[in-house]
């Protein structure tokens, strides 16, 4: 990884901390910022979405450690900027993630939304990130694999 991508990361797990610890300082209680639609609430999460594998904490951590792993082994396959930045973006959420559970063993969440009387589970940046990140590298992916099978049937013609 170079120097701008490390820097990069950096700066995406950075936001992720500060907006959480701007959060647990000065929230002390539920702000309605769109009425029936978006709150700021804070939330401590031992699971992960949707609070599945909830208390499973070292699960959890060995999951995000094995996750970066298998990213940080993929990473230099990568062919396009675009490419690499979502794969930094995916990769800065679980940091920001696992961070939270190694020191307080459990995620800070405070973005709670409500869509067509639906009360979404309340998440954080790390969360957005990660989800972005993990549908955008899945796509490049299965273009990849894509044109892979393509370049193969061109080549028994």
């Amino acid at each position: 990884m170079k120097k701008k991508e490390f820097c990069l990361l950096f700066l995406f797990v950075a936001i992720d901390q500060i907006s959480k610890i701007l959060v647990t300082k000065f929230l002390n209680s539920p702000i309605t910022m769109i009425p029936n639609f978006f709150t700021l609430s804070y939330t401590e999460n031992t699971g992960a979405a949707w609070s599945i594998f909830s208390g499973q904490r070292i699960f959890l951590i060995l999951l995000s450690i094995i996750a970066l792993v298998l990213l940080y082994q993929m990473y230099p396959k990568c062919k396009r900027n675009l490419e690499k930045f979502f794969y930094i973006v995916l990769c800065s959420g679980i940091i920001g993630n696992l961070m939270d559970r190694v020191i307080f063993g459990y995620v800070k969440d405070f973005l709670s939304f409500q869509i067509f009387g639906y009360l979404y589970p309340v998440f954080n940046f790390a969360d957005v990130m990660i989800v972005v990140g993990a549908i955008v590298v899945f796509i490049y992916v299965l273009r990849e694999e894509k044109n892979e099978v393509r370049s193969r049937n061109r080549r028994k013609i």
